[in-house]
């Protein structure tokens, strides 16, 4: 019950966001401070023909998280060499779906040796007590295919 609480009181606040205009900078400045990605896990370098990992995990910093109900829309695009598991991620596909800070290991094969990379976009939105604010951040990881 408490959690179903907490879930109606986020989504009041994410559905109230845009009224609170004045502060609407200052709140965004603070919901860009209260996250970081982590991509340690990432297969950085394998031989080609292998296969790796990219490991995206969106760490809340503090008292926030990730809001479980609002979307979550990861876009993923690798060069040629790369060919990945899956390209489009959402709340189903972290390694837990319930985490407040999920995490998505996406498998890939190394097809082509050279500097290869792939390209993700979060769109998501990180939640606090009293805000609710939507994030998006592109992120770049290269790969070394000997």
């Amino acid at each position: 019950m408490r959690r179903a609480l907490a879930t109606l009181a986020s989504l009041a606040l994410l559905a109230a966001a845009p009224a609170r205009a004045g502060s609407e900078d200052a709140v965004g400045a603070e919901a860009a401070r209260s996250w970081r990605l982590v991509t340690e896990g990432s297969t950085r370098e394998l031989a080609a023909g292998a296969s790796g990992k990219l490991v995206l995990f969106i760490e809340p910093v503090g008292k926030t998280h990730v809001h479980p109900k609002a979307p979550l829309k990861i876009s993923i695009e690798a060069t040629p060499g790369l060919k990945l598991g899956k390209a489009q991620l959402g709340h189903a596909d972290a390694v837990d779906p319930a985490a407040e800070a999920p995490r998505f290991e996406v498998p890939f094969a190394a097809t082509a040796a050279g500097a290869q990379q792939a390209k993700a976009k979060l769109d998501f939105y990180i939640c606090s007590d009293q805000w609710c604010v939507r994030q998006v951040k592109d992120v770049v990881l290269a790969v070394n295919v000997k």
